[in-house]
């Protein structure tokens, strides 16, 4: 599999009152290949989730080199960051974000046309596309306030890959149910699948899992 990823020495560090990025990542180097799954794990404020923010361009690195799918991003400013976050990055975070009052249709169009520009016969194709893969096929015309909570994270999922991203971040999304499907996705798409968690339920799905501890992988 071919490199999407390098992290060399990437430093950081944030005040730990921040609810997101708080914590340290303190020279942290690997490499991640396009379509692995690698399961990020680590007891709160081990750095992990600041970690994904840097990767996922959320957070600027104090020090060190970051490469996302042939691109150093190190330097990039916010404008950048944003511009190419947009377009390379699928995220999960602790809560779904759906609007309530918006159909599913319109919850995932919206990254489609704002991001690709797309028309909206192929916005439409896509969506249905990307939601029968997510198991919630024949949802696209309900309103995402009326879903149960498994629908609702299955739609979060699908909105994290209605672009086609190269990579999904998930950022300790409490959705374990959602693991199997990132398998697929990282083993189908060759998308590369970064995810925080426990320990146990990411075993069965990651290629392998990196530990934090105050900011630094365990060997």
């Amino acid at each position: 599999m071919n490199t999407g990823i390098a992290c060399e020495s990437l430093c950081c560090t944030r005040p730990t009152d921040q609810p997101n990025g708080s914590g340290a990542v303190r020279n942290f180097s690997a490499t991640f290949a396009c379509g692995e799954f690698v399961g990020f794990c680590g007891p709160d404020g081990c750095g992990k989730g600041l970690l994904l923010n840097l990767i996922g361009l959320i957070e600027k690195t104090d020090t060190g080199r970051l490469e996302l799918f042939g691109q150093d991003v190190s330097g990039f400013s916010a404008e950048e960051a944003a511009t190419f976050r947009n377009q390379a990055c699928g995220f999960l975070f602790g809560h779904p974000y759906l609007l309530p009052s918006f159909t599913v249709a319109e919850n995932l169009a919206m990254p489609l046309f704002k991001i690709c520009r797309e028309e909206t016969g192929t916005a439409r194709d896509r969506t249905l596309e990307v939601l029968e893969f997510v198991g919630a096929g024949g949802l696209e015309n309900r309103s995402a306030g009326t879903l149960d909570s498994d629908m609702r994270w299955r739609v979060a999922f699908a909105r994290a890959l209605i672009h086609a991203p190269n990579v999904l971040i998930a950022i300790s999304p409490p959705a374990s149910a959602l693991l199997p499907l990132a398998r697929l996705a990282a083993d189908q798409f060759g998308l590369t699948v970064l995810w925080s968690g426990e320990r146990a339920a990411l075993e069965p799905f990651a290629d392998r899992i990196i530990e934090l501890r105050e900011g630094r992988a365990l060997p």
